[in-house]
């Protein structure tokens, strides 16, 4: 779909691509990766974006579906450094007026469109005043109380303003105005935008944070917004053209996480009713089920991979794995083929060994970053890894809101990942 809100940058050299994959199989190799470029919350944000570009362009899969890029300026830079290896990029620029291409819910039934701010004047503002007061005071990156500053982490804002923040869960869109924007926005955009932005319930106002690189030409881009609670979900499509005269079609998704606990009340529309985690799980399974719909309608007979953070795994016992979003893998399996060798033992993709995820007493580990296949069979997945998950960064031990793990980086530094992420990578025989 073309509209005025797209701004896409789509490279069609061939120069510097060869004749065949980058895999020594002749297989095309298939990535997918969050980079968790997300703000404050995640840790060493800034240390992990000096690197990131840099680490994509040395990457050597061939077609790459990146999530949580969500801020324009940094999908430019993974661009342009990686231009020279992936010449071919799909980037959508979104913001808070961006219309639902699919707006149905689970009846069928389109909701309406909010015509009011998330926080009026009068008891909601009042109680958003009070939440940013206490935040501002307690868990500020600058000095107390400062207004330019963020909030540190959200589990400041829960152990020092819970009476604060709680008294915003009887008013779901000023809630949802306040989280969405902590972790990126200061404190005195917020006090400012939720009382007189009427859209204003979106984080990264509005972005998505998705993006497909490719060493081969691609065409028929599609960006198609689906419903998305706190952020912005989009399924982001292309046709890779491979050598050959072969085509892959590839769809690049990140879908809503199914959060738990009082810091995560479901505020949206598409929850079944429901306010709580059985709402995230609800918007979820929709997202899902349109996902499939789309693939099939719009892919009919042509191969496709379909990849990216699904937020969605099994238990794994034997390897301390636990589910997450199970019933959408249940779905997407019914429609969709693992893209996974025979022989791949799991492993987990958001891990709690990993210093860069932010660390909570209930934390488990999950496999949620998956890849998949349409018309094409298991038997197509030459080779499976999981990737992105080397100790590469140095940062000061403890710093950064993450707890301890790492290799050692010198004294009082450790090694951590690039995300709080890893990737995933099959090779695939495209007939």
């Amino acid at each position: 779909m073309k509209r005025s809100l797209v701004f896409f940058t789509l490279f069609t050299l061939w120069g510097g691509c060869s004749d065949t994959s980058g895999d020594e199989t002749g297989g095309v190799a298939i990535e997918t990766y969050n980079l968790a470029l997300a703000g404050s919350f995640i840790a060493y944000e800034q240390q992990r974006r000096e690197l990131l570009p840099d680490a994509i362009a040395d990457s050597d899969a061939d077609i790459l579906c990146l999530q949580e890029v969500w801020a324009q300026a940094d999908k430019v830079a993974i661009r342009d450094a990686a231009s020279a290896k992936f010449p071919n990029v799909f980037i959508v620029e979104d913001d808070l007026l961006t219309p639902l291409d699919d707006p149905e819910d689970q009846n069928g039934d389109t909701p309406p469109l909010p015509t009011e701010v998330p926080c009026p004047e009068g008891d909601a503002k009042d109680a958003m005043d009070a939440a940013i007061d206490c935040a501002a005071l307690n868990c500020n990156t600058l000095s107390p109380g400062d207004e330019n500053g963020q909030t540190t982490s959200i589990d400041c804002a829960i152990d020092e303003c819970l009476p604060a923040v709680g008294s915003l869960l009887g008013i779901p869109r000023c809630y949802a105005c306040l989280a969405t924007q902590l972790p990126t926005s200061t404190f005195a955009q917020i006090r400012s935008s939720c009382p007189t932005v009427v859209e204003q319930d979106l984080a990264f106002e509005g972005q998505n944070g998705v993006m497909i690189l490719s060493r081969y030409p691609l065409k028929d881009q599609v960006h198609w917004v689906i419903p998305g609670t706190w952020n912005r979900r989009v399924i982001m499509s292309a046709t890779a053209e491979l050598p050959g005269g072969k085509e892959l079609d590839v769809y690049c998704n990140h879908l809503t996480p199914v959060f738990a606990g009082l810091a995560f009340p479901y505020t949206g529309q598409y929850g079944a009713g429901q306010t709580d985690a059985a709402g995230w799980e609800a918007e979820l399974l929709l997202q899902t089920q349109k996902l499939i719909d789309h693939v099939e309608v719009t892919s009919g007979q042509t191969p496709a991979v379909i990849l990216g953070d699904l937020n969605a795994g099994r238990d794994y016992p034997p390897q301390d794995i636990f589910a997450d979003g199970e019933a959408a893998l249940d779905l997407l399996e019914t429609a969709f083929t693992p893209a996974y060798t025979a022989d791949y033992v799991p492993q987990c993709t958001f891990c709690t060994s990993n210093p860069v995820r932010e660390p909570g007493a209930d934390d488990v580990s999950n496999w949620i970053d998956h890849i998949h296949l349409y018309n094409l069979p298991a038997t197509s997945v030459v080779t499976t890894e999981r990737t992105f998950d080397e100790d590469v960064l140095s940062v000061p031990a403890g710093a950064g809101g993450a707890g301890g793990g790492g290799g050692s980086g010198g004294a009082g530094e450790m090694l951590v990942p690039l995300s709080d992420h890893f990737g995933m990578r099959s090779v695939i025989d495209v007939p």
